[in-house]
Formats: C-alpha cells, sequence, structure tokens
C-alpha cells in the first residue's frame, strides 16, 4: 500500500472514501475561450529600470520559494511548481496557473466582506500552499512580489482581459475512484514525485515538488481541491507531455488529495505565529 507512515501522526488530514463526490456543478459560461486573445507578454527584465530590482527579486522569490524565504514557507513546494515560470504564461495546456493579469483582480471584497489586496492573496498561498505563515504586507519581499505580478500584469487594463486566469474546469461527470487514481499514479506520476508522494531533488532548482507529506502543501491549500487539482493535471501533467483523459485526471487527483498532509491553521493562528522578517527558520 502506497501510505507514508508519518501521514498517521496527529496533525495530519485522513485519508477519505474511495469514491469521492463531485463538486457543485460550475457555470462554464464564464470561461472564455482563450485561443481568441492575443498577448504580448512582457520579460521581467524589461521592466522600468526604477522598478527593475524589486521586480526581479519578486520573481526569483516564486522560483525558490523555499530557499528565498525559509522563515515564511515550510515546505519543499515553490509557486513555481504550480505558476509556470512565475505566472508569466496564458495558462491552459503546459502553462501552468497564470498571473498575468491577476493583479488587476485586487483590491476585491471577500465573502468576509473585507477588502482583500493583492499582498494579502499572496499570503494566502503562503499560509496553504507553502504551508507557511503570512509575510508582514509592508515587507520588502511582500512588495517585491506585488511589483512582480503588478508587472506582469500590465499587458491587460482589467482582470476582464484575462480570461486566462485559474484553471479552467474540467467538463466530465465521471465520480472519481481513488483505487484507480493509484494505478494512475504509480505509472506515469511516482517517477518524478516519489513512489510515497515526497517529490524529488534536482540540480538547478528543478526539484519535483512532494504531493503529500509533511513536506507538501496542506489541506487549506486550493490544490487540494479535487477539481482544481484534476484540472490542473489535465492540462499540465506529465510536465510537457499531458495525455490523461479527463476520466484519469479526476482520478489521479482523489488520490492525490486524499493523501496524508498538514492540516490548515486558522489566520488567527497565524498572526500569533508569524516569523518577524530576517528571522532564521524555526
Amino acid at each position: 500500500m502506497m501510505l507514508i507512515i508519518a501521514g498517521l501522526h496527529l496533525g495530519y488530514s485522513r485519508e477519505r472514501t474511495d469514491l469521492v463526490a463531485m463538486a457543485t456543478p460550475i457555470d462554464f459560461a464564464v470561461y472564455k475561450p482563450v485561443s481568441h486573445y492575443v498577448v504580448n507578454l512582457v520579460d521581467p527584465q524589461m521592466a522600468p529600470e526604477d522598478i527593475r530590482p524589486s521586480v526581479m527579486r519578486g520573481f526569483h522569490i516564486l522560483l525558490e520559494t523555499k530557499k528565498s524565504l525559509p522563515q515564511y514557507a515550510d515546505c519543499a513546494v515553490s509557486c513555481v511548481d504550480c505558476h509556470f515560470g512565475g505566472g508569466n504564461t496564458l495558462g491552459e495546456t503546459n502553462g501552468g496557473i497564470s498571473l498575468v493579469g491577476a493583479a488587476k483582480r485586487y483590491p476585491v471584497r471577500g465573502k468576509d466582506g473585507k477588502m482583500m489586496t493583492l499582498a494579502d492573496r499572496i499570503n494566502g498561498c503562503f499560509m496553504r500552499s507553502m504551508n507557511g505563515v503570512a509575510l508582514p504586507t509592508d515587507s520588502q519581499p511582500m512588495q517585491d512580489m506585488v511589483a512582480f505580478v503588478t508587472w506582469i500584469s500590465s499587458v491587460v487594463d482589467k482582470v476582464e482581459d484575462a480570461p486566462w486566469l485559474g484553471l479552467k474546469p474540467l467538463a466530465s461527470r465521471h465520480v472519481p475512484n481513488i483505487q484507480h487514481g493509484r494505478e494512475i499514479y504509480i505509472n506515469y506520476c511516482s517517477m518524478c514525485h516519489g513512489k510515497f508522494g515526497e517529490g524529488q531533488k534536482r540540480e538547478f532548482n528543478l526539484d519535483y515538488p512532494p504531493l503529500w507529506g509533511k513536506h507538501s502543501f496542506n489541506d487549506g491549500a486550493g490544490m487540494c481541491q479535487l477539481q482544481r487539482c484534476a484540472s490542473f493535471v489535465f492540462y499540465n501533467m506529465p510536465r510537457e507531455s499531458p495525455i490523461l483523459s479527463e476520466t484519469d485526471a479526476l482520478d489521479v487527483a482523489a488520490f492525490v488529495t486524499t493523501r496524508y498532509r498538514p492540516h490548515y491553521a486558522s489566520p488567527e493562528s497565524q498572526e500569533n505565529n508569524r516569523a518577524p522578517v530576517g528571522t532564521p527558520n524555526r
């Protein structure tokens, strides 16, 4: 059985059943065909001279998140593992999750009625996908990441001009089967992500990220949601050669998202445990 014994420890989410119910039906009408748009992406090094250093620092944080901010990222996952090229793509097939135009979405009022800034959204990723703690929004690293996303978003005028943002949901209404997903994982994923989802260290910062276990994203991350994970897999995995059917993508996503992983801590807990800038990793 492909189980991580450490996952039995307190604080890890438990494996769910072999059949996973589908999420609430999605309004597909809100997704416009990306192929109808022509956008000239901008290189970080093309940023105006007065903001270029900050943009480049932000870009490198997305490429090497754990190495750049070990006191805030408590896992072996980097932003670039989901946001290919630092998010400077148009998403869809082999494009990962785009960030081009993301800055135009903020500030926005959240479900709790509070205004959310781009910095707040980035902190959401650090607390969930990085299994870490929030950065002070006025810190230099946060300002650098905001500068990078804002620069690559400058190619569109408003968020409505960026229909490639997010992950397009799959049309299939297949009820995922975890056991078949396990077989898909062994045959198509384990050679990169490891037999036990532990990931794989490689040279030149080209590590394959862990997909479960204590060094992976926690159960509050977007990638731990079945539909999002399945969409990401369908359009992007195996890397550069996505060949899985929607059915297979849903099955393997069900397998991965039901493995043991850290539990998401509330924002209140994050605030109490937030590390000051420059402190060593705890």
